[in-house]
């Protein structure tokens, strides 16, 4: 009895995150296995010089911090870290730099949110020097990035870094400037 609660209950949910998912279809925002991002070169140069980066390197044998690939068109920020509780979480986007944000050991929950979101309220304004904007939000869709990735446009609202299983993340996030 106690499986077949538990089996409808991942049915409903994961319902529930289809027909949020459809809610956002449309969106820019795009979610893949590692294995996969070669997919998708050829949306923009700078994009382009990320994912190559990604392949011909070991993004693990990268030091903690910042590394500069093209100038201030792309560079990576390297961390391994312990997520946050969701309550300690906040969603964020920026203006100048969309995030491939890229996890490589470990798994965190991830969440997008529109900027029609009724319960969505920034909480610090925009930050031109760290390129953010942060906010709260009631609601959104919630999924595991676990070794993949998500390549966030500067239109989409997001929140990272958030506790699945108390595990350590190994992450790179590569901010890619927008081109005119």
């Amino acid at each position: 009895m106690v499986m077949l609660v538990f089996f409808l209950a991942r049915i409903l949910n994961s319902l529930w995150h289809l027909m949020e998912l459809q809610r956002f279809r449309g969106r820019k925002m795009i979610i893949g296995k590692l294995k996969n991002i070669s997919r998708y070169k050829g949306i923009s140069k700078n994009i382009d010089t990320a994912i190559d980066y990604i392949l011909n390197n070991d993004l693990l044998a990268l030091p903690k911090g910042k590394t500069i690939i093209d100038g201030d068109n792309v560079y990576v920020n390297r961390d391994t870290y312990v997520a946050k509780p969701l309550e300690d979480c906040f969603f964020e986007n920026h203006e100048k730099y969309m995030d491939l944000q890229v996890v490589l050991k470990g798994q965190e929950y991830f969440a997008y949110t529109d900027i029609s979101n009724p319960t969505l309220k920034v909480t610090t304004p925009y930050n031109p020097e760290k390129d953010v904007t942060k906010y709260s939000a009631d609601q959104g869709v919630f999924f595991i990035l676990e070794e993949g990735f998500a390549l966030v446009y500067t239109e989409d609202i997001h929140l990272a870094k958030c506790d699945v299983n108390g595990g350590t993340v190994e992450k790179c996030v590569f901010k890619i400037k927008i081109e005119d």
